[in-house]
């Protein structure tokens, strides 16, 4: 049977490119910035769920700051939250 050198030549040019694909980032490694990373969960206090209707262009934007900044989206609406308490002030705790 002559299709099975085929084969064997084509598996061994795949295997050859997968060898050539660079390690994925540590869980830990974050590119873009040298900030720390937010804090997403406080496990102490229940979850609830935000839904919101944006933009194409604004789900765009955030989708997008989040991937090169390696953040989910949960610890980057942390840090926006951190960054607006710093202009206008936090909310009164009740």
């Amino acid at each position: 049977m002559s299709g099975g050198g085929e084969v064997e030549k084509s598996l061994a040019k795949w295997l050859t490119k997968a060898k050539t694909i660079p390690a994925p980032p540590g869980p830990t490694e974050r590119r873009g910035s040298a900030q720390p990373h937010a804090e997403v969960v406080r496990p102490s206090e229940p979850l609830r769920q935000l839904n919101l209707k944006i933009s194409a262009n604004t789900y765009r934007r955030i989708k997008g700051l989040a991937y090169r900044d390696r953040l989910s989206l949960v610890a980057m609406l942390d840090e926006m939250i951190a960054l607006y308490e710093q202009t206008r002030g936090k909310l009164e705790e009740q």
